[in-house]
């Protein structure tokens, strides 16, 4: 190995080039109909189950509309993937989860904060990553760690039932998320022929196979174009 090449051999693992593994990128398409707007106000009152401070009433506050974020991920990739140390988050504001969809990887502790001036009660229905928070205060913060792949968890509020979210519990890291008329990106995906999913709580998910070659970019668009029945 001359000096040159093995000066360029080190430089690539000093950087960790994935000479093996491919991008994937396309643009979010949605034609599908919109979901009916969401009510501007959100106003917490006595009328509201368990208010914490009985003294005074509440002011109403604005609720912040959700983005429609859709999730695109890889299925089936093969490898051992280790769950990021960072917790990632799912709090309660404003009557409402801070996201509509959480996508997560396998193993990953999920932090749950009510930052709401009334008691949440956080739980799913879900068998394989079943929890329940019990009623919790303002500031109060359980940490679920969730073990099992499942798409999705579906997470609601025991006082609030218009409280809804879903939590995406992936096998690997290949995902992202994008809105309608965005461009997304999966970077480092291991070469091989997958079913990319496009998964969104409204309109319905769509599948397609894609093919990932080393050191090359895939251009896969996605296109949801129907309403969940």
């Amino acid at each position: 190995m001359s000096r040159k090449t093995a000066f360029l051999f080190f430089v690539c693992l000093l950087l960790s080039v994935p000479v093996f593994a491919g991008t994937l990128t396309g643009k979010l398409i949605v034609t599908a109909p919109s979901r009916p707007a969401p009510k501007a106000l959100a106003t917490v009152s006595h009328e509201d189950q368990y208010v914490e401070n009985h003294s005074e009433e509440p002011a109403p506050v604005s609720r912040p509309i959700l983005p429609e974020e859709v999730v695109i991920y890889l299925k089936k990739v093969p490898g051992h993937f280790r769950a990021p140390k960072k917790h990632a988050r799912l709090d309660q504001k404003f009557l409402q989860f801070t996201n509509r969809l959480l996508p997560i990887l396998k193993g990953t502790t999920v932090d749950f904060t009510n930052d709401d001036p009334v008691y949440h009660n956080v739980f799913t229905n879900s068998e394989l990553n079943k929890f329940d928070l019990g009623r919790k205060g303002k500031g109060e913060t359980v940490s679920i760690k969730f073990k099992k792949a499942e798409v999705p968890v579906k997470v609601y509020c025991e006082l609030h039932p218009k409280m809804k979210a879903y939590i995406l519990v992936l096998s690997n890291p290949f995902f992202t998320s994008a809105t309608p008329g965005q461009t997304y990106e999966i970077k480092g995906i291991p070469s091989g022929t997958y079913k990319v999913v496009a998964w969104h709580d409204y309109w319905e998910p769509v599948e397609r196979t894609v093919t990932i070659k080393k050191g090359k970019t895939t251009h896969a668009d996605i296109t949801l174009d129907k309403v969940q029945e």
